[in-house]
């Protein structure tokens, strides 16, 4: 149970390092909510998360197969833990060079969403990640890696790393949501900082984890 928890936390917390970084969903969840409310961040999510599960089972029932062998798990550990030090490096830098400024004013502009359905709220969630090259990068590294140790404790495994992983979408892009919604501005970007250097602090320790491991 220890290690399912394990399971979850950690997957939760990798998946905001990754949410938390502006990107074309921060930009649709923003807009959306400027224009057709709250609830349109919450099904921008749902179509993430759908995509998402359709990944893992995929990588359960399929892929995982062709990744069962001691030398490609190493090697899929050893590149996920790479990755995520060059991740947690790389917000660290940008921290630096001031490049996750959030100007919501600015984003508010971009009125670019379009259509009444909740369908179609749906499907833009599940368009948007599609057309991400992190996302394609993400999962086959870093969610290829902790699939692979997932898989351990079978569908208890997977099933925690699932809903770790898009609990943190939800969170984040809920409270995102929240805050276009209300208007409010106790969120600065300090606080923003402060949650990304958390993150990039952890994926460190991951990352290194995973190295080690795979070199073992």
């Amino acid at each position: 149970m220890n290690e399912i928890f394990q399971i979850f936390i950690g997957s939760m917390i990798v998946a905001f390092s990754g949410a938390l970084v502006p990107g074309p969903m921060l930009t649709l969840v923003i807009s959306s909510v400027a224009r057709k409310g709250f609830w349109t961040s919450f099904f921008i999510v749902v179509g993430h998360a759908i995509l998402e599960l359709i990944v893992v089972i995929g990588f359960f029932l399929g892929i995982l197969k062709f990744l069962d062998n001691p030398l490609i798990a190493k090697i899929i550990g050893l590149l996920g833990g790479i990755f995520l030090l060059y991740i947690g490096t790389d917000i660290i830098v940008s921290i630096f060079k001031k490049k996750f400024i959030i100007d919501f004013k600015s984003v508010l502009k971009q009125r670019t969403i379009t259509g009444k359905s909740t369908i179609i709220v749906i499907f833009k969630g599940i368009l948007i990640s599609l057309m991400n090259p992190y996302w394609y990068i993400w999962w086959i590294s870093i969610g290829a890696a902790f699939i692979l140790k997932s898989v351990q404790f079978n569908t208890a495994g997977i099933t925690s790393f699932y809903i770790g992983h898009i609990s943190a979408d939800f969170i984040w892009y809920l409270f995102i949501g929240f805050l276009v919604n209300t208007g409010r501005r106790f969120f600065n970007q300090k606080i923003y900082n402060g949650i990304l250097i958390a993150c990039s602090i952890f994926l460190f320790y991951l990352g290194i984890r995973f190295i080690i491991e795979a070199v073992i």
